[in-house]
């Protein structure tokens, strides 16, 4: 209604604005009056003048509310043009209310999640292809000692090429970084996310430190480890004091030594054979010592860059040969396209020998198999090791990785340990999963080159 009433007094106006110059041409055309050429054109200008204001006030009202959305000036709109705009001037008082109502409910969001970011225990960083942080948390300025930081160049100050250390993030996605920060060393777990908004790259960083949670469980660690290595000599040790004991009073009487006449051959015979087990219990303990250094002295990979299948074709073969003479199939499913990897040929080929012969030991009965599958999950290529063997108890499959653990008679216990040390030093992870009496799954997960 209230544009009808708009339309109909421009049309009017415009009308008599017509009508008006129609009668100033006839004026200023067939009479010599001055004061009426003077009154009609007066008359004339003065009405397109109203009409001008008229028209020009509306749209200045228009432009006021738009402005106000515009710049968030969320005042009510007063459109002062009568009852022609009541409802216009409603509608818009309308839309300035709804727009502010959703503007305060995106500004209490935005403070509940700065809020919720300031409380969480976890450091929170995001920075934009520029490098410009954009975001992070109180935690994250506690962790890394610093007042503020607006930009990755800043890292630097902490510590040499830190921001490239982040930046590379987005190749490994988790990376553990030493940092001696201004207060303490400290071992922080970065891990990296990207996402994508408005067709912004947005590089999300979380981080922590887990220093505390490291030597908590480096101290587990070697606790088992001084367990095992206790357990391991006191075993030896004790077998060989008795022998010595045992030797020692066939060879003395009262602390001397017995001449040869006192001696029978029992006695030489009995001496011999405790010496012999002496001799052996001691190469057990040279041969335990010898894989305690390899375990303690893994020496770092020499990476080159690999296609996965194409290496895998390569160590097939042998990993077959372990499977020929107990009448084991193996197979290996590779993936569908070409995907590169960086690692040490020789190490991994180590690893992938040992996890499949462990296979081969779980498998006691006829028609047993192994599957070498191989995925892709972002950045990661995953290679799983399934066999259908006896599978392992969920209270060994706790103690797998201790070193010198072992179920086995003639095991060294060190193998899964050496395996998984291996696995790390290449920047992937080893997980084993079992059932008892179903069968055991191994994965190596390696991060793919970009």
């Amino acid at each position: 209604m209230g544009f009808n009433r708009f339309n109909l007094t421009v049309v009017l106006l415009c009308v008599i604005i017509a009508i008006t110059g129609i009668a100033l041409i006839e004026v200023w055309t067939n009479t010599d009056f001055k004061i009426a050429k003077l009154t009609v054109s007066i008359f004339w200008i003065g009405l397109i003048i109203i009409l001008i204001r008229y028209v020009n006030k509306t749209n200045r009202n228009l432009n006021q509310f738009l402005e106000s959305i515009k710049y968030a000036d969320y005042v009510s709109s007063d459109i002062q043009s009568g009852k022609s705009f009541k409802e216009l001037n409603f509608s818009f008082n309308e839309i300035i209310r709804y727009v502010r109502l959703a503007e305060l409910e995106k500004e209490s969001t935005h403070h509940y999640l700065r809020h919720l970011l300031d409380e969480m225990p976890s450091g929170i960083l995001t920075y934009d292809n520029k490098e410009k942080v954009e975001i992070i948390n109180r935690a994250g300025l506690k962790i890394l000692d610093l007042d503020s930081l607006s930009n990755l160049t800043q890292l630097n100050t902490i510590q040499p090429k830190l921001d490239s250390e982040i930046k590379d993030l987005s190749l490994v996605k988790k990376k553990v970084i030493s940092l001696q920060t201004k207060n303490e060393l400290k071992t922080i777990l970065f891990q990296h996310k990207e996402i994508l908004i408005s067709s912004r790259r947005i590089q999300v960083v979380s981080f922590e430190n887990i220093r505390a949670e490291l030597d908590l469980e480096e101290e587990k660690a070697w606790q088992k480890i001084f367990r095992v290595l206790t357990h391991e000599i006191m075993n030896s040790i004790g077998p060989i004091r008795s022998l010595t004991a045992s030797v020692l009073k066939i060879f003395s009487n009262n602390n001397k030594a017995k001449t040869l006449n006192q001696l029978n051959e029992e006695d030489i015979e009995f001496a011999v054979t405790g010496l012999k087990s002496i001799d052996n219990r001691n190469n057990g303990l040279t041969s335990f010592v010898s894989d305690f250094k390899k375990l303690m002295r893994v020496p770092e990979p020499k990476k080159e860059q690999i296609e996965i299948n194409h290496f895998m074709n390569e160590v097939f073969p042998l990993l077959q040969g372990l499977c020929i003479n107990k009448k084991i199939k193996i197979f290996f499913n590779p993936l569908p396209k070409s995907n590169f990897l960086t690692i040490d040929k020789e190490q991994i080929t180590q690893v992938l020998i040992n996890l499949v012969k462990n296979a081969t030991e779980a498998i006691k009965d006829e028609g047993g198999k192994i599957e070498i599958n191989s995925s892709l999950a972002e950045n990661n290529i995953t290679l799983a090791i399934i066999d259908n063997g006896e599978g392992i108890s969920q209270e060994v499959l706790s103690e797998i990785f201790i070193p010198f653990f072992t179920t086995k008679k003639e095991g060294s216990g060190i193998g899964l340990s050496l395996s998984r040390q291996i696995i790390r030093n290449h920047g992937g992870e080893l997980k084993i999963s079992s059932k008892k009496n179903i069968g055991t799954k191994c994965e190596l997960d390696l991060p793919i080159l970009n």
